[in-house]
């Protein structure tokens, strides 16, 4: 099956059920898979499904150090927002496909990991302070990790979170934190921040926009990952487009 041929009404029902929110705790693929697979899915919904578990890499802790933080980064983030936990899968995923990256480039898989699961830590702050969250979230880093990694580790960390580094760490988020933004992942991480039907149009026109000026990936794999999404959504999007219309 492909989704050009795939049914009107089941991408209608397949986009009204990626509507779910920003508040509604949905940040693992089990939570998506049991969300919408729950009565009977159409062969659209289950191909959808097994897109984004294509896509969405495991984000597990490799030691102690990294789930103390894992800690201390989702209670700053969910201490006063309510929309933390659809800011929290898209960390969860950078995480993963960052930790993934990590082994093709050689680099210390808790620094991509820590990096990952930090990286968008105070990004909810800058409601209410106008704080750039990245100066935020690099000196967050600076407090949890210290005493625990070598100055110049938390420093390299600190440089790929403020996008100021040069070297493999930082070239590793950028791909991470650009993928997110494509693909199954991509459509989901934009519907789903909202409840409202009317919607879906903007958040695939905002995947489109940024499937159409997406940047050059620094990894074989981010590369590979950036193929299939782009593959993913030239299937997908023009259906999705046809079936938003009657919204």
């Amino acid at each position: 099956m492909t989704y050009q041929s795939a049914d009107h009404a089941a991408m209608a029902a397949l986009l009204d059920g990626l509507l779910v929110g920003a508040r509604r705790d949905m940040t693992t693929i089990g939570d998506w898979a049991d969300h919408l697979l729950e009565s009977d899915p159409s062969p659209l919904v289950s191909e959808f499904v097994n897109a984004l578990g294509d896509e969405w890499f495991d984000a597990l802790p490799p030691d102690t150090l990294c789930e103390t933080v894992t800690g201390q980064a989702r209670g700053r983030l969910s201490a006063w927002h309510p929309g933390w936990p659809h800011l929290w899968a898209h960390v969860q995923r950078v995480t993963g496909v960052a930790v993934a990256l990590a082994e093709e480039a050689g680099v210390d898989p808790v620094l991509a990991y820590l990096m990952g699961i930090c990286h968008d830590v105070a990004k909810l702050d800058e409601f209410r302070t106008g704080e750039p969250h990245e100066d935020v979230g690099a000196d967050f880093v600076g407090e949890v990790l210290r005493g625990h990694l070598r100055p110049a580790a938390i420093e390299t960390i600190q440089a790929a979170i403020l996008k100021d580094g040069d070297d493999d760490l930082a070239e590793i988020l950028h791909d991470a934190d650009k993928l997110d933004k494509i693909g199954a992942a991509g459509v989901l991480r934009r519907i789903s921040s909202d409840t409202r039907p009317g919607w879906v149009p903007v958040a695939l026109d905002r995947v489109a926009e940024d499937a159409a000026r997406f940047p050059a990936m620094h990894f074989d794999l981010s590369a590979d990952l950036a193929r299939s999404k782009q593959l993913f959504l030239a299937g997908f999007l023009p259906l999705a487009f046809d079936a938003a219309a009657d919204w």
